[in-house]
């Protein structure tokens, strides 16, 4: 890994990684969120959003072949529309009274932590996608992995976040 990033061995073309990542998080945070959301019109958001992760992966890797720039559009709008569905999640907890805490709520920490990886990683996404245009020789793509680093740092948030909550409703538990 050091040494790929050091240029030293050959760097390899891993869009097809990323966009098969793209597709694989729209159809599983979809489900998720088309099985807790309760409403109507939440649970189709939950299916559109499905279905454009679908309709993104076809355009981009069957019918145009374009695999050649990182998705950075993709997983914005991606990103802008999880946003949306875990605020739809948490109106619909506030929305339903319970004697119980919501600290004890598995969802509760799971939409938490996608809240702190997917705000992170929506501007970072869309800061590539405005970095990539001015990006014309190989020492400024350092620039552009400096935001990778940052979105790796919301994804160890985002995890410390999940594995928290799964002791602490563990801990209560007992």
């Amino acid at each position: 890994m050091f040494l790929a990033s050091s240029m030293v061995l050959p760097q390899k073309n891993n869009i097809i990684e990323y966009d098969v990542l793209l597709l694989l998080a729209s159809v599983f945070i979809s489900l998720y969120f088309y099985f807790t959301l309760r409403e109507e019109f939440k649970k189709y958001l939950a299916l559109g959003t499905l279905f454009a992760g679908v309709t993104n992966f076809v355009q981009r890797n069957i019918v145009f072949v374009s695999n050649a720039q990182f998705d950075s559009v993709g997983f914005y709008v991606f990103s802008v529309l999880v946003v949306i569905m875990i605020f739809m999640y948490f109106n619909q907890a506030l929305k339903t009274y319970s004697k119980d805490s919501i600290l004890l709520s598995f969802d509760f920490w799971i939409n938490i932590s996608l809240l702190i990886y997917y705000t992170g990683a929506m501007i970072i996404f869309l800061s590539i996608y405005a970095l990539s245009g001015l990006v014309k020789e190989w020492q400024d793509h350092l620039s552009i992995g400096s935001l990778w680093a940052a979105q790796n740092i919301f994804l160890f948030l985002s995890s410390l976040c999940i594995t928290s909550g799964v002791l602490w409703v563990n801990y209560q538990k007992k």
